[in-house]
């Protein structure tokens, strides 16, 4: 009997020790899943401000060449302007009494 004690003693003992492993496993796979779940949060946030980066380059491209055309159609127009004032000197020249 006390010999079936001691077994029996021994497999409870085995069983608390597997039960108190198989919690810390369990643990350790809680916190590997937060982790996880954290990381790919933050790939989630990082890839929507990449694409919101690639939109605002975009918009600057867009507004860079805009600038440039506009810039050349003053660059026209000051030229046209100057050759009217050139005219117009000579024009206010010529009825000078």
């Amino acid at each position: 009997m006390n010999q079936v004690n001691e077994i029996v003693s021994g497999i409870a003992a085995a069983v608390e020790e597997q039960s108190s492993t198989t919690a810390e496993i369990a643990d350790n796979v809680s916190q590997a899943s937060a982790g996880i779940r954290e990381v790919t949060e933050n790939v989630a946030k990082n890839s929507t401000t990449a694409d919101q980066v690639g939109r605002d380059i975009t918009d600057v491209s867009t507004t860079s060449g805009e600038i440039a055309h506009n810039s050349t159609l003053v660059e026209e127009n000051a030229v046209t302007l100057s050759k009217l004032a050139e005219d117009l000197t000579s024009a206010v020249g010529r009825f000078q009494i």
